[in-house]
């Protein structure tokens, strides 16, 4: 393998495990209105959720960029091995536990240097996916005397993809480097359900998808979680999540292509105040 090849093959690897870290985002919103239900006594109409969550998740699908491909499918194990910094934050606002308002922020930074044959190789990434959407309650419906309940809700904002890769590579006394940079927006609706068993134990589900050749082609995200809320204020989440990505622009050297699932488990703790 030359060295072009060499360096479009760590681009792309870069690129999948930012991918992974980063496409997370939205899979928090499952534990939300649970949260909000679990607190009918609060004396206030409005309630501010936040949640610091992780998702453990492995990624199988095709990169490209600068008219270069690869398949890959890694688990989440291997993550430790490129991760320099990431920082994820939620925030959502009830009112009446009706209507609200998320926004969140995905941050991460990857890179690797590796070096042979006197080439030294170093590979940077980072990638920044926001979402703001608004969502509705259609309703609840009781299940028992404990507690028991239904809720419907039907959400639909935006999300925002911000991705940087760069290489740089170093023989003797000459050096190159490569920096490719995409942003775009991706129109997102979804809807989910909260079914409370008690008042401390819950099963939210939650779906949704997006893009619909606005920029992505196409995403989707599918997410399953059980909860327990130990205190008023504070609730331990455990579940699993996968999310689709279909995005491809430019061509020839401008190209960057992602057509890939990831998906794993989710664990978190949301604190209602």
């Amino acid at each position: 393998m030359n060295i072009k090849q060499r360096a479009a093959s760590l681009v792309l690897s870069l690129s999948v495990l930012v991918f992974i870290v980063c496409a997370p985002a939205c899979g928090a919103r499952a534990a939300e209105p649970a949260l909000a239900e679990a607190d009918e006594g609060a004396q206030s109409d409005f309630k501010l959720v936040l949640i610091p969550y992780g998702w453990l998740t492995g990624f199988t699908g095709t990169l490209g960029a600068r008219g270069h491909e690869t398949h890959v499918s890694n688990s989440f194990g291997q993550l430790e091995k490129y991760l320099n910094f990431a920082a994820m934050a939620h925030m959502e606002m009830f009112y009446r536990d009706t209507v609200g308002l998320i926004a969140e922020v995905n941050y991460a930074r990857m890179g690797e240097q590796t070096s042979r044959k006197g080439v030294s190789l170093d590979g940077q990434m980072t990638s920044t996916m926001s979402d703001v959407a608004a969502f509705y309650r259609l309703g609840t419906v009781p299940l028992n005397d404990n507690g028991g309940k239904i809720s419907f809700d039907i959400l639909g904002g935006v999300r925002i993809w911000t991705m940087e890769m760069g290489l740089s590579a170093e023989y003797q006394q000459l050096e190159a480097s490569s920096r490719i940079y995409r942003s775009w927006v991706d129109p997102i609706v979804g809807a989910r359900t909260t079914i409370h068993l008690d008042k401390h134990w819950f099963i939210d589900l939650r779906g949704g998808v997006g893009g619909f050749g606005a920029a992505s082609t196409n995403t989707w995200d599918a997410m399953g979680v059980v909860g327990y809320n130990f205190w008023k204020n504070a609730t331990a989440i455990l579940g699993y999540r996968a999310v689709g990505l279909n995005y491809e622009s430019g061509s020839g050297r401008d190209n960057f292509k992602v057509n890939a699932v990831q998906h794993g488990p989710v664990v978190g703790l949301a604190l209602t105040f």
